[in-house]
Order: C-alpha cells, then sequence, then structure tokens
C-alpha cells in the first residue's frame, strides 16, 4: 500500500455490487475493504485508518446506523456514505453524505472524491 493511499470500507449485503464497486475503486487507486456484517468491521485494522465507510443500499434500516457507530468508533475522522434507492427513507444519524442509488456510478464517484479526496492512479488504471 502506499503511504498516501485512501482507505475505504464498503459495507453492503449484495456480494456481487460489493466486488464491482470495490474493483472500480481499487482501479482508481484507493485501498478498498468490503464487509457484509457488521461484525467483520472489527477485523479490519485500525491502522492506517479508513477514511469512508460507504453503506450500501442493500443493509436494513438497523444495519446503517449500527455499522456508522462501530466505524466512527473505530476510526474517529471517518466519513460515511449512505447509498439509498430513490423514495427510500434516509438512514438517521451520523451521515455525511446521501446519494441516491440512481445517481449513477459518476455521481458517486465524484461524491467520494469530494468526501475524502481523490487516489492517485494506481497499477490497474490502465487495465481494461
Amino acid at each position: 500500500m502506499k503511504p498516501t493511499q485512501i482507505s475505504i470500507v464498503l459495507f453492503g449485503r449484495d456480494a456481487h455490487l460489493l466486488e464491482t464497486r470495490r474493483w472500480v475503486l481499487q482501479s482508481l487507486g484507493y485501498r478498498v475493504l468490503a464487509v457484509s456484517r457488521v461484525s467483520e468491521l472489527r477485523n479490519i485494522p485500525s491502522t492506517p485508518p479508513v477514511a469512508l465507510l460507504v453503506l450500501c443500499h442493500t443493509l436494513s434500516a438497523r444495519e446503517c446506523p449500527v455499522g456508522a457507530a462501530r466505524a466512527s468508533k473505530r476510526w474517529p475522522q471517518v466519513k460515511k456514505l449512505a447509498l439509498v434507492r430513490r423514495g427510500s427513507q434516509t438512514p438517521a444519524g451520523m451521515l455525511d453524505q446521501v446519494l441516491e442509488t440512481l445517481d449513477g456510478p459518476m455521481r458517486l464517484l465524484a461524491t467520494i472524491g469530494e468526501l475524502v479526496g481523490y487516489a492517485g492512479s494506481s497499477s490497474y488504471s490502465h487495465t481494461y
């Protein structure tokens, strides 16, 4: 890992969505880890600190605030981004940004860049 690499944790229930998002973010130079259960957050090393927790729309209304709270406790400076479906209720508490899933991947990448900065190019950024 590069010393300036930005760490992101994806938290959701759909393995395919997590893998796709992980691949895209890694190709842009981010360090990305994915978890499907809140208990898995404790297995992620506390250093380097995680800069962003992305909460997928596949989580329950209970899992979002619990995941956000655990991430904040483990990494006090972590930003939290919730992805929600159009018309669904916005998850309560401790979120820095909420983005509708229908806003598309370009809006997601722009929002991540706004929240935590843009990662440098990676060894995968040229891979198609």
